[in-house]
């Protein structure tokens, strides 16, 4: 359960696809771009906060070097190259996401810490700006993620800065207000790179839409089976969820066609089709595996699960009357995933259920 609440964090979108396939595929497309972001952004902040601090030994009050140089040489970039490691390494996202909330908070106290040795406002505090425009514009953060980070700076510091200088109102209120502005300049350059990933995601499900999927059923074709398999196969090492994949072979295709000819077998895959889809859930994944195959991959399944979606869809198969060509049967092999799976060897098991299926009369569900 802590694995599922860690993923739904990690991936959580404040503009969310209504398709939960869709938004997953979003997820999935978006992660490795988004980690090479995170993990060379926080390289370079890193190495720009030990110039800081460099800096600071040339030009700050010799009162507050040493507290200076331990936060911005030691303490934020251990965090941030911590973060760029994990980003690296990938499967750590949650801890990834959760550190990279927080490290812009962290940076912010320090620089409050720094703020409160000074009398008055002082050019230090111009870091609270570039914290919260850093947040939203570079860091990698989502943009829900990145509105929790960055109004946690903006209230701390609204708070700090009014106790450290209550008497100092109209530089208060230029405080906020450059804060304001960070904020809602940030927010929305956020909010326009998730508009764009979206649209160029989109655009990039149509092209492969077009090339993934047949003619005929509007099903997947045989070519994004592999592709199918093999995000399912990582998800669940990643998560320890299991899925079932269902292959389907009508019974006597052949005869269909030498009978009626290839235009009412057409008909009839596409009514075929119609049943299927009314029998599976949204969640699951439809593929036409062949001129008489059909693959379903269904998500958190298990073994009972998955026989009893096989034997749902045969029975409404049997008791069809197609047009012109009567009723029909079908045979499917059933599988679940196991921990030492790859594409092959599912597809192999869930092909042998079938040949079971068919070699003991047809017309059946089998598991392997």
């Amino acid at each position: 359960m802590f694995d599922s609440l860690k993923y739904k964090f990690c991936n959580y979108d404040l503009f969310s696809f209504k398709d939960k396939k869709m938004q997953k595929r979003f997820n999935d497309w978006r992660e490795t771009s988004r980690f090479r972001q995170t993990s060379r952004i926080t390289i370079l902040t890193a190495a720009l906060y030990i110039l800081y601090a460099f800096l600071d030994r040339l030009v700050a009050p010799a009162q507050t070097v040493e507290l200076m140089i331990t936060i911005h040489l030691y303490a934020i970039p251990s965090i941030l190259f911590l973060i760029s490691l994990l980003a690296y390494l990938k499967r750590y996202c949650f801890w990834m996401t959760s550190l990279l909330i927080i490290a812009p908070v962290l940076a912010a106290i320090g620089n409050l810490v720094i703020a409160s040795k000074f009398e008055g406002y002082t050019i230090y505090i111009t870091e609270i700006y570039l914290i919260i425009f850093w947040i939203f514009t570079v860091s990698g953060l989502k943009l829900f993620h990145a509105t929790i980070s960055a109004f946690t700076v903006f209230s701390l510091s609204a708070m700090t800065i009014y106790n450290i200088y209550p008497d100092q109102i109209n530089e208060f209120i230029m405080h906020i207000f450059w804060m304001l502005a960070s904020l809602s300049f940030g927010f929305l350059d956020g909010y326009l790179l998730e508009d764009s990933n979206r649209s160029t995601f989109l655009k990039q499900e149509e092209l492969e839409k077009l090339a993934s999927t047949d003619k005929l059923t509007g099903l997947y074709n045989r070519a994004k089976l592999e592709e199918v398999l093999k995000s399912e196969l990582e998800q669940s090492k990643r998560y320890g969820r299991n899925f079932g994949m269902l292959i389907l072979d009508i019974d006597y295709f052949k005869d269909i066609n030498d009978t009626y000819g290839h235009l009412i077998g057409d008909d009839f895959l596409v009514e075929l089709t119609n049943i299927i889809k009314r029998s599976t859930r949204s969640s699951d994944t439809l593929i036409r595996w062949g001129g008489e195959e059909f693959v379903i991959i269904c998500l958190e399944t298990d073994k009972q699960d998955a026989i009893a979606l096989a034997q749902n869809i045969r029975q409404n198969i049997e008791k069809t009357s197609f047009k012109t060509i009567g009723s029909r049967t079908v045979s499917i092999g059933v599988t679940i995933n196991e921990d030492d799976d790859d594409v092959h060897s599912i597809t192999r098991r869930a092909d042998q259920a079938l040949y079971k299926a068919k070699s003991e009369g047809r017309n059946r569900v089998e598991f392997l």
